[in-house]
Formats: C-alpha cells, sequence, structure tokens
C-alpha cells in the first residue's frame, strides 16, 4: 500500500542508500547515452581536463533516481515528476566511488483534485562526504483526498 502526499515528511533529511560506480557501467551508460570520449575511452580520458574516465552527469542523475525511487518513492503513490527546477553537477563521478543519496521534502501543497505538488531538495555525495550532485524536483503525488 503506498502511502499519500500528505505522510511525506516534511524538513526531515531522508537517506536513500548508496551505490557504488564502476568503470564498466559508466562506459556502458555513457557508450549508449552521451558517448562524449571521457566517458568512454580510456586512453583520451586520462589526457583530459578529468585525467580519466569519468561518469556522464546524465548517468550521476539516473543514480540519484534510482536511489530515490527505492529508498522513499516506492512507499508512495506518485503520479509522475513534472519539473527539475535545479540541476547542478558539483564534481566528477569516478569508478570507485560510492555515491549516497538524501532527499529532504521541502514543501506538499494541493495541486487540484486528488493529488499534491511535493518539491524536494536531493543530494549525492561520494565516500568523502563531497557533493557531487545537488537538484530541486516537483513531482505530482496522489493525495489522501479522492480525485
Amino acid at each position: 500500500m503506498r502511502r499519500p502526499a500528505e505522510d511525506m515528511p516534511i524538513g526531515v533529511e531522508l537517506d536513500c542508500g548508496t551505490h557504488a560506480v564502476t568503470e564498466q557501467e559508466i562506459i556502458e551508460f555513457a557508450t549508449e547515452w552521451d558517448p562524449q570520449y571521457f566517458h568512454v575511452d580510456r586512453d583520451a580520458a586520462a589526457h583530459s581536463n578529468f585525467g580519466g574516465i569519468i561518469a556522464s552527469g546524465l548517468h550521476t542523475a539516473s543514480i540519484f533516481q534510482r536511489l530515490a525511487v527505492t529508498g522513499v518513492y516506492t512507499g508512495y503513490d506518485v503520479i509522475a515528476g513534472k519539473e527539475i527546477q535545479s540541476l547542478r553537477f558539483l564534481r566528477p563521478v569516478r569508478a570507485g566511488d560510492v555515491l549516497s543519496c538524501t532527499i529532504v521534502v521541502r514543501s506538499v501543497e494541493p495541486d487540484g483534485a486528488g493529488r499534491c505538488l511535493v518539491s524536494i531538495a536531493g543530494t549525492l555525495r561520494n565516500q568523502l562526504g563531497r557533493p557531487v550532485l545537488e537538484l530541486e524536483v516537483d513531482s505530482l503525488v496522489r493525495s489522501r483526498e479522492e480525485a
């Protein structure tokens, strides 16, 4: 049973778990979706500004989404994402990084019959506690009230 938006804890930092990033997944994701040389070619990446292979920003955002869904969202009756207010890539993600995800529900507001607009702030941090991604997202979540 998924809970309604009104049950989401506002202002509480929620732990969404961790993900260990591998070079194989970085290269596989980027080969399919963002084949820039510093994501897919070890030799060329070694001579880039990054000094080696790094994860695509889209890959990093996908890791956030997976952790947020499995860690928090599956417990709520999410209808759909609505808007990414901001998305900031703060430092490169490399093979061997262990990323931890947290979200804070900023607000839950009625948004028509049967649904609420939920605004969250999310962060991915590496194993050193340094943020690699920050974002703000609005989603629609079913309300306790009938549609």
